[in-house]
């Protein structure tokens, strides 16, 4: 089981990742089996070849992401707030989710739920 410390640490090289552009880093934090459902509600992503296509679409916009606040890691799952701020067309737009990662044995993750829905979006 990973430890607290652990998860902490991967949500922050997730951040820093998405922050970086960086698709390689993103994507080494998951399991080959991992599903990705961001936002909940939405069709889930499977599976690495998935993964790398949502995230690779998500950083075609320059993103500033930060968190908002601790991480909750326990047992084998972190929760955490953060905002992702981009701009399309001059209009810059933030998004304030928390996310859920559940992690397997390895301390990669394996499931990655975003919860947020239009409350949670705004135009800055």
């Amino acid at each position: 089981m990973p430890t607290p410390e652990h998860m902490q640490a991967t949500v922050e090289a997730y951040v820093r990742a998405l922050n970086a552009s960086d698709l390689d880093a993103i994507v080494a934090l998951y399991a080959d089996d991992a599903v990705v459902e961001d936002p909940v509600g939405t069709a889930p992503k499977r599976g690495l070849a998935e993964i790398r296509a949502f995230y690779a679409g998500s950083l075609k916009l320059k993103l500033r992401v930060e968190l908002e606040g601790q991480i909750r890691a326990v047992a084998s799952e972190a929760a955490f707030a953060f905002s992702v701020s981009f701009e399309v067309k001059g209009q810059r737009t933030t998004i304030r989710p928390i996310d859920l990662f559940r992690f397997d044995d390895a301390g990669r993750i394996v499931q990655m739920r975003a919860f947020f829905g239009p409350a949670n979006i705004s135009a800055d």
